[in-house]
């Protein structure tokens, strides 16, 4: 499969910028073709988001393969970010995205710190509030966030199709604006309560960042028996995997859906803080780089999760 992955990736490079609704437009257009071709019917959908009951805001397409009561739920975000303050790449390499909390205190702190003085320091302050206009440019690489999520979706659908017996009890979601306040997971899970779909009965799995880094992390936000029953299968192959729990603190979709139990896979970096982790160069345009491999060791895994469930 290594070969396939290298081919998709090769198709999925025009697309790898999904931050404007033609750009995703485009990419939905190329996986729905591709779900197709491995033998799922796929739907999209669309909700638009209101502010104080009334007004547009944004409107969130989630592409679906049909099943009525699966049994797993794959998701991966495929919208891509702007860019962050360059600054806060080495914060986050020395106490870790896994502490988001802690990393949004000491970021509002330096920002107060330095604003509050005159003369250099004064304008280092002005630079640093200067530096979040970056985030008003799309990010124009994103080939770990979450291209790779996206190509481990894609990975598991291909095999997955392969196999008639197995498209009812799997599902596959491809989940829009995770990067703005997980909206497209919120929006989703509306549409599925409207519709009573039995999404609480499945196991939900996150792919997201799976293209970089050295150790597989399993993220949940409170007791996840999904979690626990993943970790088994990483460590066997990968020792050093871990599961970790972030509580309160949103980082992905499964965030959304935390009731059920739902995780994200990633591949982190140890931060310099014990205990903590962080994703290399996210959010920056130095995501250039994607490691097949890791791709598709996360797939095999969630594969063999799946297969020994059914």
């Amino acid at each position: 499969m290594a070969h396939f992955l290298q081919s998709l990736f090769e198709e999925v490079r025009p697309y790898a910028r999904r931050f404007r609704r033609n750009e995703k437009e485009l990419f939905l257009q190329f996986a729905a073709k591709h779900l197709k071709n491995w033998g799922f019917e796929t739907e999209l959908l669309e909700k638009q988001g209101k502010l104080f009951g009334s007004i547009n805001w944004l409107k969130s397409v989630n592409l679906s393969t049909k099943a009525t009561a699966p049994e797993y739920i794959i998701l991966a975000h495929y919208d891509t970010p702007t860019i962050l303050p360059p600054w806060i790449e080495p914060l986050s390499r020395l106490i870790g995205h896994s502490r988001i909390l802690i990393l949004n205190l000491a970021v509002l702190a330096i920002l107060l710190l330095f604003g509050s003085f005159n003369g250099i320091l004064g304008w280092i302050g002005v630079a640093l509030w200067a530096s979040f206009l970056l985030m008003l440019i799309p990010n124009p690489k994103n080939f770990n966030d979450n291209t790779s999520g996206v190509m481990g979706l894609l990975y598991l659908a291909k095999q997955i199709g392969a196999n008639p017996e197995y498209r009812e009890k799997v599902q596959f979601v491809l989940v829009d604006n995770e990067e703005l306040l997980l909206t497209g997971a919120d929006h989703l899970r509306d549409i599925w309560n409207e519709r009573g779909f039995p999404y609480q009965k499945a196991k939900i799995i996150s792919l997201d960042c799976i293209g970089w880094g050295d150790v597989p992390v399993i993220v949940r936000n409170g007791d996840s028996r999904v979690g626990e029953e993943l970790i088994e299968l990483f460590q066997a192959k990968e020792e050093q995997s871990k599961l970790i729990n972030l509580g309160i603190m949103p980082i992905n979709d499964n965030y959304v859906f935390r009731d059920t139990g739902a995780v994200v896979v990633t591949f982190m970096n140890p931060a310099k803080w014990t205990g903590g982790y962080y994703i290399k160069n996210i959010h920056l345009p130095l995501d250039n780089k994607i490691d097949m491999n890791k791709v598709a060791w996360v797939g095999d895994r969630v594969a063999e999760y799946i297969a020994k469930g059914a």
